[in-house]
């Protein structure tokens, strides 16, 4: 039988950056725990209470003077783990620039051959590259996506995130981005990944022919799911409200078309704790256990 394990890690956003100087560009910042009770804390307690899984916590592994190499290095060897054993894989809070650390452990893990898939649900793009951006510095949260198809930032990926090859940026499913700048839609579009636009993926059919053409096009997922593809209402903790979205039953609906397919073996619940307010964090914790609840379903799994 398929087992679950539920990866944890306490790192509080804290916008790590990429710096440029003379001799390239260097990574900084500094871990920083969450201070108060978080959304993941009642998703824990309540969606997955009673749910058989092992849970991981690499909170401990990523308290360094270097976080962003040792937090993706743990973040991904877990994953490995997992994957190895051939478990599903929830990683349940964290942010998106550790995304190439889950699909860089799930490239190990996975059996050899596996063809990995990305589907993207996130307002924004992610999508920097640093090669060619003019700005003279970026948080780490713009560069997961150019990063994970190899476009940006390779020795972090490989080194740090444990990823041994990019994706290939048509492997990739990026929905709905309607927060954008031009640099980063631009490079997207020119990168070959699959781009649903904002008006396709409120069109459910739509939605779904797009899925079902990557889903066919390989032989395992990975879901990665940002609060803010939700509309502002639905995740008032979110660190600041982005204009524009689909309701939480929407974002639903898309989500089940994706577990539909049968072939994720990962996601991630990302960008839901900000250390807010009780009242926030409680309607953040609704959005989200709604979210696990859906990817548990789809797994098989009932508390």
């Amino acid at each position: 039988m398929t087992e679950l394990t539920v990866i944890r890690c306490n790192h509080n956003y804290n916008a790590w950056k990429a710096v440029r100087s003379e001799v390239g560009w260097a990574f900084a910042g500094t871990f920083r725990s969450f201070e108060r009770p978080t959304a993941a804390d009642a998703v824990a307690s309540g969606a997955l209470s009673g749910v058989p899984c092992k849970t991981v916590d690499i909170t401990d592994a990523a308290c360094s003077i270097a976080p962003w190499d040792t937090l993706p290095r743990a973040m991904s060897d877990a994953v490995c783990a997992a994957a190895t054993r051939g478990d599903k894989v929830l990683s349940l809070n964290g942010y998106c620039m550790l995304a190439p650390a889950v699909a860089g452990g799930l490239m190990r893990g996975l059996p050899a051959g596996t063809r990995l898939g990305v589907v993207w649900l996130d307002a924004h793009y992610d999508n920097v590259v640093l090669e060619t951006t003019e700005a003279h510095e970026t948080t780490l949260v713009g560069i997961p996506l150019s990063t994970l198809i190899g476009a940006t930032a390779s020795a972090w990926r490989t080194t740090s995130c444990k990823m041994p090859e990019p994706l290939p940026a048509s492997c990739l499913l990026h929905a709905d981005g309607r927060v954008w700048v031009p640099e980063e839609r631009e490079s997207a579009l020119a990168s070959g990944m699959r781009i649903v636009e904002e008006s396709e993926f409120a069109d459910l059919e739509q939605w779904k022919r797009h899925v079902t053409s990557l889903a066919d096009a390989v032989d395992a997922l990975y879901v990665m799911f940002d609060a803010d593809i939700m509309a502002a209402e639905w995740v008032p903790g979110f660190y600041r409200a982005e204009p524009g979205g689909l309701s939480r039953e929407e974002v639903l609906e898309r989500l089940a078309c994706v577990m539909e397919t049968g072939k994720v073996v990962a996601a991630s619940t990302w960008c839901f704790d900000f250390d807010r307010e009780p009242e926030a964090v409680r309607a953040n914790a609704e959005s989200q256990s709604a979210v696990v609840q859906e990817i548990l379903a789809g797994w098989g799994f009932s508390s």
